[in-house]
């Protein structure tokens, strides 16, 4: 809880550790030539998931980051797109990673981190992610604890709604809405709560709807 990674719009990735004075632990620079828009460790501590406007999803190993050089050292595992890519999320476990990107697809891959080179998404969703200029992106995010299996992402359906996945299968479990829902929920997330599912959605105006699926 005292350490985080961030990415910034110039392609660099930093680490922070809340704990030091001197707080930033490295910055690693030229990870992309372009924006990153999320970074993701795997629960092994050691892979590093990036993504971004240069259409790619990319894994490395954090250990041989080398910041006292310009350039960092090359992922050790890729996957292509198409078009940018939103977000790529380890699961809980690490088995699973899911990336959202503006192909309009959600890619499942399976033990992303044990890849080499090109690898493809083992399952493939098609999603509408155009959210347009003005809203948020979506963002799919998996459930925190053990129920791994599930995963939540925002949608530009109408009504109003977000959208529940099996992340095993691929298969949409069901819409949740409700009357307070009246606007894109464009970033999601589950409640660590097992027994029944709580979703908090917010939107581009700042507004965070909480949700109990049925």
């Amino acid at each position: 809880e005292k350490c985080m990674f961030l990415s910034t719009s110039v392609g660099s990735v930093l680490h922070i550790d809340l704990r030091l004075s001197n707080s930033v632990t490295f910055h690693q620079k030229d990870v992309s030539e372009k924006k990153i828009n999320t970074v993701h460790l795997h629960p092994n501590g050691q892979t590093l998931a990036t993504c971004g406007l240069d259409n790619t999803v990319k894994l490395w190993d954090v250990r041989k980051f080398n910041t006292t050089k310009k350039a960092a050292s090359k992922p050790f595992a890729y996957q292509a797109c198409s078009r940018s890519v939103t977000c790529a999320f380890f699961s809980p476990s690490g088995q699973k990673m899911v990336a959202t990107t503006m192909a309009d697809s959600l890619d499942i891959s399976t033990d992303a981190h044990l890849q080499s080179g090109a690898f493809k998404p083992a399952n493939k969703i098609r999603h509408n992610n155009q959210t347009g200029r003005w809203l948020s992106t979506l963002m799919a995010r998996w459930h925190p604890t053990s129920n791994e299996d599930l995963f939540v992402v925002g949608c530009m359906k109408q009504p109003r709604q977000i959208e529940v996945f099996d992340g095993q299968h691929g298969k949409l479990i069901r819409g949740v809405n409700g009357d307070s829902l009246t606007a894109v929920a464009s970033r999601c997330c589950f409640h660590p709560r097992e027994d029944v599912p709580v979703i908090a959605g917010g939107n581009s105006s700042g507004r965070v709807t909480v949700l109990r699926c049925p």
